[in-house]
């Protein structure tokens, strides 16, 4: 092998005696050039020959790495793949979906995520391949290809279909058939749906009818002592179901974890006997049970080869997130829990859901994300306005009885305050005033009697944008602080709403109740996340799409929760040198060796909105007084006393605008 051949074939980094390379396409079975297409065909059909196929019929070069995990999945049934952030697994599944149907036709394969948006990812990919492919194209003719509807995207390769589904509760899926099962992003499927309805898609065999006759064939066959010779089609080809679970690692008490361990028990018992009975509970072991089916392939970021991941990105993820978190994302580990002031099983144990059902005196609770409010409903709004290079977020949450609910959070940066205005998405070129905008636009959408907000950052700015004339327009109310009847403030006679909150961070008295009432909420599951239904998730994308709306989407809102949560599994709980209790997040090292804290906004905007719920809940209902105006919303207001005030004339036309 010449210098330069090495040197071109240096990014498979196999080291290969040329001697002992064996080139298949010189040998045919019969010797003859007529046969040589039928022996090329069936070569090609080998996954050990996969990477060839995808240099020339899916015009993709893939890495001797991807050509190992196309390999695996194909020769076993229930192969898992967990792998590192960056590993291209969503790529990876969607290229091995299109090999199973281009090479087995009449192949029936469905892809489900929790979330339609990642099961659209797949699909993307299989796409672009599509797009990129001619002589892919050419074979499968111009009936095949790529369809999309609201609630589904299909590809179809001749007599094959890759259909790519929504999960929600399962309710709309439910009846589905296929061949083949790839579940992405295992952790986020509810294990409830996964077993009850999506492993069910797979419960009837690839061809029933032939696969009778086959058995019945074979066991006759050894009956009489007599040898079964398979036909061609069936030679290297498995041709039963099979489910792929895939995604990142999670924590330990998720289910993903479970079923991880499960997996590695059966492949370290090697099929004896005792062991498998032991993972089945002690029960017995199912009849024609083969622990060869099953496999793991763990792809940390170390294994991955040099260059296929930016070194110096995931070095600075390693020193930004958290410790559990960089093991999970990129050492592919599953981890006990979140290590912070609230234990990630905590969050998780407050999220409505049909495997986690919440009862509470008013019966049990269900709800989703929401972009409009209920009009009969209260909410209270907390805002973390930020400082020059933090996140600007609100948190809103719906207040019942005896629960609070988590129903939405927005975030935006300078950054994209720029590009909204250079898009012409907003006029408010100064960027609190777009952000007091905001939280007008919000009271709007959720009946709102409370906005709580840091009086530290850019509070100040929001706040006196909230009440300047110039940013009001016709029909709004100028928007105030609140009221304290054993405090006069000269903003208290100003005409408008008196509904503002200003939060002061800075008092430890005030944090401490704040971080501990918080916790102590979650624990007695007074404070709530949502239910993440991905069926209406792709119906509001795709109404979004009609719409135009272009941000502030219902998908956006719930990825904004979800962030939401990670940043209150990363809080930690720690003492100042004077011993004052203090709840940040880890340092991380940023440019040139300074350190800096993760964000943390959401969890701020939370923090405030649930304290303001926590002390209006148990302020008692107040006297009505014979004061000038009246409330903001009658029904609603009284444990708070006067919400706006000023002059009759003005007060009695400005009632019941929010």
């Amino acid at each position: 092998m010449s210098n330069l051949k090495k040197i071109d074939d240096a990014w498979l980094n196999i080291d290969v005696d040329e001697s002992k390379i064996f080139n298949p396409l010189t040998h045919t079975y019969a010797n003859s050039e007529e046969e040589f297409h039928i022996h090329l065909t069936w070569l090609m059909s080998q996954p050990e020959y996969f990477s060839f196929v995808c240099k020339q019929i899916f015009n993709i070069d893939i890495l001797p790495m991807q050509s190992l995990i196309l390999h695996e999945l194909w020769n076993r049934k229930f192969p898992m793949l967990i792998g590192s952030r960056g590993l291209g697994k969503s790529f990876i599944l969607s290229l091995y979906s299109m090999l199973r149907a281009f090479f087995m036709p009449g192949r029936k394969i469905v892809i489900v995520g929790a979330a339609f948006r990642q099961s659209k990812v797949l699909f993307e990919y299989m796409d672009t391949i599509w797009q990129n492919s001619p002589l892919l194209r050419d074979i499968m003719g111009p009936s095949s290809g790529p369809r999309r509807d609201v609630d589904r995207c299909v590809m179809k390769l001749g007599k094959s279909t890759i259909t790519c589904l929504p999960l929600g509760d399962g309710t709309k899926i439910r009846g589905q058939r296929a061949n083949d099962i790839i579940t992405d992003e295992f952790a986020s499927v509810p294990r409830e749906i996964f077993e009850n309805v999506v492993a069910g898609f797979a419960a009837v065999s690839s061809s029933p009818i032939e696969n009778v006759k086959r058995l019945a064939s074979e066991k006759k066959a050894k009956e009489l002592g007599e040898y079964l010779e398979l036909a061609d089609s069936e030679v290297g080809q498995d041709m039963s179901n099979q489910i792929i679970l895939s995604g990142t690692a999670y924590y330990d008490f998720n289910h993903f974890a479970d079923y991880w361990k499960k997996w590695r028990s059966i492949i370290k018992s090697k099929g004896n006997p005792t062991k498998l009975k032991e993972v089945f509970g002690n029960e017995e072991v199912p009849k024609d049970f083969d622990w060869t089916q099953y496999s793991i392939m763990r792809i940390p970021f170390e294994m991955l080869p040099e260059g296929f991941m930016d070194a110096a990105q995931v070095a600075r993820s390693k020193a930004t997130v958290h410790s559990g978190i960089y093991q999970m994302e990129f050492a592919a580990c599953f981890t006990t829990d979140s290590q912070g002031f609230f234990k990630r099983s905590l969050i998780e144990s407050c999220v409505v859901s049909n495997d986690n059902q919440i009862k509470l005196p008013s019966g049990e609770v269900f709800f989703s994300p929401a972009l409009i409010g209920d009009s009969q409903a209260q909410y209270i709004i907390g805002v973390d306005p930020a400082s020059e290079v933090d996140n600007f977020s609100i948190v809103v949450l719906e207040v019942q009885p005896d629960h609070r609910r988590i129903v939405y959070c927005w975030t935006t940066t300078r950054s994209h305050h720029k590009e909204m205005v250079k898009s012409g998405i907003t006029s408010e070129s100064d960027y609190y005033s777009f952000c007091a905008r905001k939280i007008r636009d919000l009271m709007k959408r959720f009946p709102c009697n409370h906005v709580a907000m840091d009086a530290q950052g850019g509070g100040i700015a929001v706040m006196e944008a909230l009440h300047d004339k110039d940013k009001i327009k016709d029909g709004e109310l100028a928007i105030w602080p609140i009221i304290d009847e054993n405090k006069h403030k000269d903003t208290d006679d100003n005409p408008g709403l008196h509904i503002l909150e200003m939060c002061q961070f800075a008092k430890s008295d005030w944090l401490a109740e704040a971080n501990h009432g918080l916790r102590k909420d979650f624990e007695d599951k007074v404070l709530l996340f949502p239910f993440f239904d991905s069926v209406s998730l792709g119906l509001s994308t795709a109404t979004d799409a009609i719409a135009e709306r272009k941000y502030d989407t219902l998908e956006d809102c719930v990825l904004e929760i979800e962030e939401l949560k990670n940043e209150l599994s990363m809080i930690q709980m720690t003492q100042t040198a004077s011993g004052r209790d203090k709840w940040d997040t880890p340092e991380m090292i940023v440019a040139a060796g300074k350190k800096q804290k993760i964000r943390k906004d959401r969890y701020s905007a939370l923090l405030m909105a649930n304290m303001a719920g926590r002390t209006l809940a148990r302020t008692p209902d107040k006297p009505i007084y014979n004061t000038t105006g009246g409330f903001a919303n009658n029904d609603r207001m009284s444990m708070e006393g006067p919400s706006f005030t000023g002059p009759n004339w003005f007060t009695q036309g400005m009632k019941d605008i929010y």
